[in-house]
């Protein structure tokens, strides 16, 4: 009994002394590449929500090093993040880090750009998540502060590309050549996805979530499936999601086909009857999808922004048209 209840003790103490390390300033992601193709690196994200222990590092960046230059993916949650990034890729490569691709402006992807950009790195995304990072970055860097704690996000601030991408575009890192593709209105109005044609390894951002529940703040699923189905026809042996493990089949967009089409399922079926968003919100989650990673948050999430949805689009449908 006295040995069990000193486990508890010291288990306790060690759990107080962690979170005394994060809110005191002495936070790190401890970030280590690993190698999933020649010059492909990933540093793989935990399937887990925002959190103060995570630092918000939940989701997959990465870099690719040609001859003369590395071309990085995603810059992260926060400043401290792309940081780390940058001294984890040096200890891979020396070669000048010149290109960085923002998949979309959601803050786990986007959110490290003013860290590159003092790296003199070129930093790319699509004009409208462009758009949304402008409009939308300060209220979600406040809600980002919220969840990780101040600490983590200390000298983050919201910044801008220096370059657009709308349509497809190719990037040359020495003797190797990287696809820039664009998949608009998808997962949010400006995805990118990066295609390095020498490993045929496919960066897909969050247009892919393996193994987890995906999000849909900003997303027309519809069009998101379309996507989907173009993703698979590129041709790829190695896929990185946005989330999740690595991919090498087409199990996971079958995965993630069905969870889509039973979120949109749910809110429509749901607002057609005339139900609340509160009955809405108490529809059982299948089986298949408990095993998702954070399913139970996010399906809350997910239903809630497309119940709100299509709640506004009835309510603007039946206004009188003078």
């Amino acid at each position: 009994m006295i040995r069990g209840a000193l486990v508890s003790v010291l288990t306790l103490v060690f759990t107080i002394l962690a979170i005394a390390g994060a809110y005191s300033g002495h936070v790190r992601y401890s970030l280590k590449p690993e190698q999933i193709a020649d010059g492909v690196y990933v540093f793989w994200g935990q399937q887990e929500p925002l959190t103060w222990e995570n630092g918000g590092n939940i989701a997959n960046t990465g870099f690719i090093v040609g001859n003369n230059s590395v071309l990085v993916l995603d810059t992260g949650p926060t400043q401290l993040y792309a940081e780390e990034m940058i001294a984890a890729i040096r200890t891979v490569t020396n070669l000048p880090i010149r290109h960085a691709i923002v998949t979309h402006h959601h803050p786990d992807h986007a959110f490290g750009i003013q860290s590159f950009k003092k790296n003199n790195t070129n930093v790319y995304m699509h004009p409208d998540s462009r758009s949304l990072l402008a409009k939308e970055g300060p209220i979600l860097l406040g809600f980002l502060e919220t969840l990780i704690g101040t600490n983590w996000i200390t000298g983050t601030k919201i910044d801008r590309p220096t370059q657009l991408i709308r349509t497809e575009r190719s990037i040359d890192v020495g003797g190797r050549i990287i696809k820039i593709l664009p998949f608009a209105n998808g997962h949010t109005p400006g995805d990118l996805v990066v295609y390095d044609q020498e490993t045929r390894t496919l960066f897909a951002g969050d247009l892919v979530f393996h193994g987890r529940a995906a999000t849909v703040p900003h997303a027309n699923i519809s069009i998101w499936l379309d996507h989907l189905d173009v993703l698979i026809e590129l041709g790829w042996d190695t896929l990185v999601p946005g989330h999740g493990p690595i991919v090498t089949d087409q199990i996971p967009f079958e995965e993630l086909r069905s969870y889509l089409y039973f979120l949109e399922q749910t809110a429509t079926e749901s607002v057609a009857r005339g139900d609340t968003l509160a009955e809405t919100l108490q529809t059982e989650i299948p089986a298949p999808f408990n095993q998702l990673a954070t399913v139970k948050a996010e399906f809350q999430r997910s239903i809630t922004s497309l119940f709100r949805k299509l709640e506004a689009e009835n309510f603007e449908a039946s206004l009188p048209v003078y």
